[in-house]
């Protein structure tokens, strides 16, 4: 086994011209061992000679604006739809950009609108022939003829890019000057020629980087603006802003068939992450994907062969680079840099494949948003390291870091204390586990969505997030359903399964319980997917002959043949659509001597009323909201189902969803060596290295008593967030 020293560095450090002492100061306290600069940041002279590593970032889309200012043809462009006008007369006037930002779109002049534009008749859906349009450039105005009257029409027009969202958001928010910066689409091929000789004259001029610090390749995530400059549609691992004719043109050649403009946009759905993607969508994110994947293993073999190991954010213009794709190992890149705010955004990072090692870098960024007058960063970054820490203790984490302003930071002199704890704590995990994983319960858990391993330890978004206004744009906190936070810190082997795995695949015979979670027609819950008998009867058969089912909120959502949940007589429940108004409610009993009644306690929080209820005579209520099903089980053969009504994050849910998972894979009976079931405490064992840890996730002190592996009793104390490491 290789050996982790304790003293050897193990966090990126921002640096700021201006903060040179500030830096050599926390290299020692946070125990750094490499140096950054950050977007607004530059590499001072006398830190990029230190003896450490020198990550330098760089943004090859966004390096060169003389080349984008010169070359508009070549910006990102997307398809966006018109907001649908109704017609009150037989012609009909539309501005394309009405409602949207005019600082950041304008309509691309670079194509012909008849061709690649589409006007669209929403109320009877139809396409309108292009004999029937004309595009004015000097009035930026689509005309429509032959329009029926109090029919809704719509225009899906080519916009080009001319604000970076990524730039405006820093503009607008954190007070940067300068110019609008452009971002360039690598894609035309002269472009790529181009940004590539611009990287190799990079390459030359940064002889004192170490790690080259890709944010990232070539698109960014979705952020669509409205008229104020607002955000009106946001997603983080959207593929709309992959577009041109270049490449539309291509795509045809590739797989055979042409996309349309509605493939993009979808009514107005964007092909949001959140839905069952289509199959035409799935084929262009894969077309999308090879060209990402060849252009940033061009760029990293070029930095191998000036001597430099590669690192990739997986940050701004990351689509087409995700890690969960057999695909990215072939890029070659040495570390994969997250942003980690939580459990899931940690495992999204430590659980992808390959060699490569695991950076988080950690919020709150340096950024005035947060530090400022006032505020107190600690708080935000308390909250996010209790949550990492409990991911940590099931996948190993290599390192660690921060970006920003280093002087913003500086103003508060608690929160550099906090980050040295932090740090500390990061250290003693690294030596104490030495790079090994925890011991994990018998029997893996497969969750079952509409993208399975692609889209692994994705916040799956509820309904009610979309009424929730974060503090900030960039910070994803979730409400309602968050079964995955749950998760994260639990010590169960997790792969994510999609319907078509199933259909082609079967059910692996190392998954004991699946679980299908999500909002009726989101890609979590499945949509459509459930229209498929194949797939109900994969999954009864696993239940029946053994398996375990948990559904939280809408699982197998989808109203067919007189039922809504199509996985109904598995759980032996149905929800109440409107449907079955005529089916008189009959009064619950909670199951007290269930297996299960022991966990069902105060503090449990199962969200808004569910209304589901019971069908089956045999089915054991839990817990319920006046009538409405809250947490049922029920055996089906010689297997078991489990369904909740919903799991946002707490300690008290997320033990109780250890304890369903055990149930569902008949473990219950089982002594289970080192596993806590108090609710603020997480216990792991390495039997590699012999360390057991500990570790209170409330800021008051907690007592647990856990059995070892000869089943002896052991006591352990932590005091408020403590993370204690006990050698066995």
């Amino acid at each position: 086994m290789k050996q982790v020293s304790s003293t050897k560095g193990h966090m990126t450090l921002p640096v700021e011209v201006g903060q040179e002492e500030v830096v050599l100061n926390l290299y020692q306290r946070w125990q750094a061992d490499a140096l950054r600069d950050s977007d607004g940041t530059t590499m001072p002279e006398s830190l990029a000679k230190q003896d450490s590593d020198i990550y330098s970032v760089v943004c090859l889309v966004r390096a060169d604006q003389q080349f984008a200012n010169q070359h508009p043809e070549y910006l990102h462009r997307k398809y966006l739809m018109s907001f649908p006008v109704t017609a009150m007369a037989e012609t009909l006037v539309i501005q394309p950009l009405d409602g949207y930002s005019k600082d950041k779109y304008e309509l691309d002049d670079d194509s012909d609108p008849k061709c690649w534009w589409e006007v669209r008749n929403r109320t009877t859906n139809t396409v309108i022939d292009v004999s029937l349009w004309e595009f004015d450039a000097a009035t930026q105005q689509v005309l429509i003829k032959q329009t029926q009257p109090y029919h809704e029409y719509t225009v899906t027009f080519m916009a080009r890019q001319v604000w970076d969202s990524v730039s405006m958001y820093n503009a607008l928010t954190n007070d940067w000057k300068g110019p609008r910066i452009k971002s360039l689409d690598p894609y035309h091929p002269e472009c790529r020629a181009h940004l590539i000789k611009h990287f190799a004259q990079w390459l030359d001029e940064h002889p004192n980087t170490t790690v080259v610090r890709f944010t990232t390749f070539a698109f960014l995530f979705v952020i669509d603006t409205g008229e104020q400059n607002q955000d009106i549609y946001r997603d983080w691992t959207g593929y709309g802003e992959t577009v041109s004719p270049r490449a539309l043109e291509d795509f045809k050649k590739r797989f055979g068939y042409a996309l349309t403009p509605e493939d993009f946009v979808d009514a107005g759905y964007y092909n949001g992450t959140y839905k069952a993607p289509s199959k035409r969508y799935q084929d262009w994110m894969t077309f999308v994907q090879e060209f990402v994947v060849d252009f940033a293993a061009e760029l990293v073999a070029m930095a191998h062969k000036a001597g430099k190991k590669t690192a990739m954010f997986q940050g701004d213009h990351w689509i087409g680079t995700e890690p969960f794709l057999e695909s990215y190992q072939n890029i070659g890149l040495d570390i994969n840099i997250g942003a980690v705010e939580d459990g899931v955004a940690l495992r999204r990072l430590t659980d992808s494949m390959g060699e490569q090692t695991r950076e988080a870098r950690f919020y709150p960024y340096f950024f005035p948003d947060v530090f400022r007058e006032g505020n107190d960063p600690v708080v935000e970054s308390m909250s996010n390291w209790v949550k990492i820490r409990r991911a940590m203790l099931q996948k190993p984490l290599d390192r660690i870091g921060y970006g920003g302003y280093l002087s913003l930071a500086n103003k508060f002199p608690h929160f550099i204390d906090h980050v040295s704890e932090i740090s500390r704590e990061f250290g003693d995990y690294l030596q104490h586990t030495q790079g090994t994983e925890s011991q994990k319960l018998t029997g893996k858990i497969a969750v079952l969505s509409a993208w399975g391993m692609a889209r692994s330890w994705l916040q799956n978004q509820a309904r009610d997030q979309r009424f929730y206004v974060p503090p900030r744009p960039d910070v994803m906190e979730f409400v309602g359903n968050n079964l995955l936070e749950c998760l994260a810190g639990l010590p169960f082997e997790v792969e994510f399964i999609s319907f078509d795995d199933i259909i082609q695949n079967g059910i692996s015979e190392d998954i004991k319980v699946i679980i299908n979670t999500g909002d009726a027609n989101s890609a979590w819950s499945g949509g459509e997917c459930w229209d498929n008998s194949e797939v109900l009867v994969a999954l009864r058969k696993f239940v029946g002959q053994g398996g375990g089912l948990l559904g939280v909120c809408d699982p197998s959502a989808f109203q067919k043949n007189g039922r809504y949940f199509q996985l109904g007589d598995v759980f032996g429940l149905e929800k109440e659509t409107a449907l079955t108004m005529g089916r008189v409610a009959m009064p619950l009993s909670i199951a007290k001597e269930h297996y299960l009644s022991q966990y069902v306690t105060e503090g449990l929080d199962f969200g808004n009323p569910s209304y589901v209820y019971p069908q089956a005579t045999d089915i054991a209520v839990l817990a319920a909201q006046g009538q409405h099903l809250a947490l049922t089980a029920r055996n089906y053969g010689q297997g078991r189902s489990v369904y909740m009504g919903n799991l946002p994050f707490n300690m008290k849910n997320a033990r109780l969803l250890q304890q369903v998972l055990i149930w569902l894979s008949h473990n219950e009976t089982q002594q289970h060596a080192w596993l806590s079931d108090y609710p603020n405490v997480d216990v792991a064992y390495y039997p590699q290295t012999g360390m057991v840890a500990a570790v209170n996730y409330v800021s008051e002190p907690q007592q647990v008593t856990v059995s070892n592996a000869q089943g002896e009793f052991v006591n352990i104390s932590l005091e408020g967030y403590e993370w204690k490491w006990i050698s066995i």
